[in-house]
């Protein structure tokens, strides 16, 4: 039994490009390390971008974990992928995506494709001979969507959420954790963005 926390990473500054976190965002990642120190991590996967290797950072200080990057932890897309495009405009092409799991966006990828991405992280990682395995991997909010969505399926991720009595959207808030235990290749959802690490002073 293999046992994945996906982390979004903190608030970032609301800018174009490479954005990096905001004071807020940094105190939510020291949060976060002093929540995830409870558990056995044996390893901490970043995104490429300057918002999760910040992020990251902070939990690996707390872990005493190094810090390892992966691309295939990126997010689907990002505003400034296409300097001429405005934000309003992305918004419009995450929307259609988002809708559309297959459509190839003008930048990035589709939404299938990116959970994708993270699913094959995974798989990679199921393969080492570390017997109950935990990983950190620090991503974005819409890949962990993503992934959840291939994994799961949006029906059965409804029904998830009413068992979970989560009835409200399965928004990934900043800093937010998503467990996912995985036996062989069979996944099964733990925690679904829990933020209650966060709320403590």
């Amino acid at each position: 039994m293999n046992t994945f926390y996906l982390v979004r990473h903190g608030q970032k500054q609301p800018m174009i490009g490479e954005p990096e976190l905001t004071e807020l965002g940094h105190q939510q990642a020291e949060k976060t390390g002093l929540y995830l120190r409870q558990f056995p991590v044996q390893r901490i996967f970043t995104s490429p971008s300057r918002r999760t290797l910040q992020t990251a950072t902070h939990i690996a200080e707390h872990l005493q974990v190094p810090v390892e990057t992966h691309t295939h932890l990126r997010e689907r897309a990002n505003w400034g992928d296409d300097p001429l495009q405005s934000f309003s405009e992305f918004l419009e092409m995450w929307h259609e995506s988002s809708q559309n799991r297959h459509l190839q966006p003008a930048v990035g990828d589709s939404s299938f494709a990116a959970g994708q991405r993270m699913e094959e992280v995974m798989k990679q990682l199921q393969q080492t001979d570390v017997p109950d395995l935990h990983v950190v991997l620090v991503t974005h909010g819409g890949i962990i969507g993503d992934f959840l969505r291939n994994i799961f399926g949006d029906e059965r991720l409804e029904q998830i959420l009413k068992d979970m009595d989560q009835l409200h959207s399965y928004k990934i808030s900043e800093c937010s954790i998503t467990t996912i235990k995985m036996d062989n290749e069979t996944p099964t959802l733990h925690t679904l963005a829990f933020t209650g690490h966060l709320t403590t002073t």
